[in-house]
């Protein structure tokens, strides 16, 4: 008598590539949900990150009556005999000065922010390195971004020593305040041209954050009175990364400096690495300076304004304290000077226009 035939055990080779083929599938599927998350949560951070700012700027408004400046001059290079002394240089930036209302007294101590010196590296104030001007501080930092703790692309210049002048570097930011849509830097040069509402200004700001000195009116402290736009209507400040693909090219915005700047004036160590203008709109800079598209501009890189990592657009803290996302295709008019454009009017402070359409 015939036994039946047994049930073979295990799969064919087509059940087990069907299978693969599914789990294929699947971890495609799965794997930009997870990034997705990831990404959502590391805005999450920056937005709060930016919260915090805010909410220090507004507590600095309460204590001093008034913002703090985009950067300020020491007793130490302003002093009263020589008013107009710009000898050292090496200005405390924003981020200095609000240190206290983020509960880093004791950084700001160890800074001397608030005593009248200048900024000095660690070595030089006596400190080990990654304290002081070294230190990165996590408010700072958006998670998203990949720049390192120290900004090697916005270098700061020691003095003069027996070896000479040395650079280096102090810690990165990843949030610059809001000096306005820009102003016309021309020079004899034509390839220092920075174009129309294309740099940073120290006193001609059309944003609420400037360089300070006491004995110059136009280099005045601004309040929220000063703010007819409104402080909900006016941006206080906002991202920028340390680098991202900008139509098929590394573009090298080099972040910002977290506690002070080299200078008032234009270059990428000075007022500019505290601070962010309009430039060519949000994550649309140019490193090549023949690719800026400001009108005017001659060879000179547009990496002044706000940039992030996070798709589509950047995060921004208000005047009010309060934290928006803006779409990188806002409403910007970059080609004619003034303001003129849905984004210029939130960098503005004082154009006194009302805001009638979304951002």
């Amino acid at each position: 008598m015939l036994r039946p035939a047994q049930k073979r055990q295990g799969f064919t080779l087509v059940e087990l590539l069907v299978v693969i083929a599914i789990i294929g599938v699947l971890v495609a599927l799965l794997l930009p949900a997870v990034q997705m998350a990831r990404e959502a949560a590391r805005r999450s951070t920056c937005t709060n990150h930016l919260k915090q700012i805010g909410l220090a700027m507004a507590n600095y408004h309460d204590s001093h009556n008034c913002f703090p400046p985009g950067c300020v001059y020491t007793r130490a290079v302003d002093s009263t005999t020589n008013p107009s002394s710009n000898a050292g240089n090496d200005l405390w930036s924003w981020g200095a000065m609000i240190l206290p209302q983020l509960e880093q007294g004791s950084l700001y101590e160890i800074l001397g922010a608030g005593s009248g010196l200048k900024p000095k590296r660690s070595v030089d104030a006596g400190l080990a390195r990654g304290k002081g001007i070294e230190q990165s501080l996590a408010t700072y930092r958006c998670p998203s971004d990949i720049g390192p703790d120290l900004n090697t692309n916005r270098r700061f210049h020691s003095p003069h020593t027996a070896s000479g002048r040395q650079e280096f570097a102090i810690a990165t930011s990843n949030y610059v305040a809001n000096n306005g849509y820009g102003y016309t830097y021309t020079s004899s040069n034509s390839n220092n041209n920075k174009g129309e509402n294309g740099a940073v200004s120290a006193n001609k700001a059309t944003g609420p954050f400037k360089s300070y000195r006491g004995n110059y009116q136009d280099r005045a402290l601004v309040s929220i009175r000063d703010i007819t736009d409104g402080t909900s209507s006016t941006i206080a400040a906002g991202e920028r990364c340390w680098k991202m693909r900008i139509k098929g090219v590394d573009t090298t915005y080099g972040a910002a400096n977290a506690y002070a700047c080299r200078s008032e004036s234009h270059g990428h160590n000075s007022l500019a690495s505290v601070v962010a203008i309009g430039s060519t709109g949000i994550n649309n800079g140019a490193y090549n300076g023949a690719d800026n598209p400001l009108p005017g501009a001659g060879n000179q890189r547009a990496v002044e304004g706000f940039s992030s990592l996070h798709p589509g657009g950047a995060n921004f803290v208000f005047c009010d304290a309060s934290t928006h996302f803006i779409s990188e295709n806002i409403n910007y008019d970059y080609i004619n000077p003034g303001c003129t454009s849905v984004y210029e009017q939130l960098l503005a402070f004082e154009d006194d226009t009302v805001i009638t359409r979304a951002y």
